[in-house]
């Protein structure tokens, strides 16, 4: 009966998670000073330079990083007031944005409960309000993020980007992060206009790179979205977090992941009317819900209902 337009969806999604309009209470709002002290060693280009990197040739398999499976739980706030990430709900892995991590602590009290943290950033895009950002000057920039008009996308191909992408991952574990989350590593598709000419088997061989280099650092990896590079790396990652596949049919390339024993976290936002110009919670439609989960349980994913702002508001879960 209802639909989603993904494109109005992400710009929404866009809009909150940028901090455009976003009040002082956001943890990190576009144009907030975000504190640096923790992370002065790695805002240092030369030391991000130096650093070698993977040549993705083989998956990194062994280590003590934290292991998943279909069963673990989660949840996942990236935006939220500055009083703390929402540490009621029952789950064994947090999702939280990295850089917040910088003036709000949430990493120790869900240690303290026993929980794992992952870690997010953007590995695909600059972000000009992140305190690393000055070490992207060098740079040659692409072309505005087609939901996200305040990021630009980086060449996959550029050695550097994936340096500062392992600066990155020394910060997480410098901050105690279990994990780390990439983002926007999708400018391989035609559509998001990335302003490069890198192909899905660069797209491909990046992700491998970055996946080998957070197991090198003993963190878990999550690779978001990119249903089309699921099989083939499926070793090199220890879990992926989706949007929305149930709504633009996607989840049943999703399945090789829990047939190698990892998990799939899946978070459903939204619903249309027929017409696409009634914008509704999802939560909202107990039906809908029902069918969801009904055939999550089947693929065996995680799958939340999670507010759009992914503050922390409410979570609903298919377990």
């Amino acid at each position: 009966m209802y639909k989603t337009v993904r494109k109005l969806s992400a710009l929404i999604l866009a809009f909150v998670l940028s901090g455009c309009g976003g009040s002082s209470d956001s943890i990190f709002p576009v144009g907030n000073p975000v504190p640096t002290d923790l992370i002065d060693e790695y805002l240092d280009l030369a030391r991000a330079k130096a650093l070698p990197v993977d040549d993705g040739g083989a998956p990194i398999t062994g280590g003590t990083w934290a292991r998943f499976t279909p069963d673990t739980t989660w949840n996942w706030q990236l935006n939220g007031t500055s009083a703390a990430i929402n540490l009621e709900y029952e789950a064994d892995v947090y999702v939280v944005d990295m850089f917040s991590q910088l003036s709000i602590d949430s990493i120790t009290p869900l240690h303290d409960m026993g929980r794992k943290v992952i870690c997010y950033f953007s590995a695909g895009t600059y972000e000009p309000w992140r305190p690393d950002a000055a070490l992207f000057a060098e740079l040659e920039l692409g072309n505005p993020h087609q939901y996200y008009p305040s990021e630009r996308w980086l060449d996959v191909n550029d050695p550097l980007v994936s340096k500062l992408m392992a600066n990155r991952m020394d910060i997480a574990v410098d901050l105690g992060c279990d994990g780390v989350e990439l983002d926007n590593v999708d400018g391989w598709i035609p559509s998001a206009d990335s302003g490069f000419s890198f192909t899905l088997d660069d797209q491909k061989q990046f992700v491998k790179v970055l996946a080998n280099e957070a197991h090198k650092r003993n963190l878990s990896v999550a690779l978001k979205n990119n249903v089309e590079l699921i099989v083939e790396l499926a070793d090199y990652f220890d879990l992926v977090i989706n949007e929305e596949c149930f709504q633009y049919n996607e989840c049943e390339g999703y399945r090789p992941m829990i047939e190698a024993g990892k998990p799939v976290f899946n978070a459903e936002y939204l619903v249309f009317d027929e017409d696409g110009n009634s914008l509704e919670p999802v939560i909202d439609y107990p039906a809908e819900r029902a069918a969801i989960c009904a055939t999550s349980l089947e693929y065996g994913f995680q799958t939340l209902f999670l507010p759009l702002s992914l503050d922390g508001s409410f979570r609903l879960s298919c377990r």
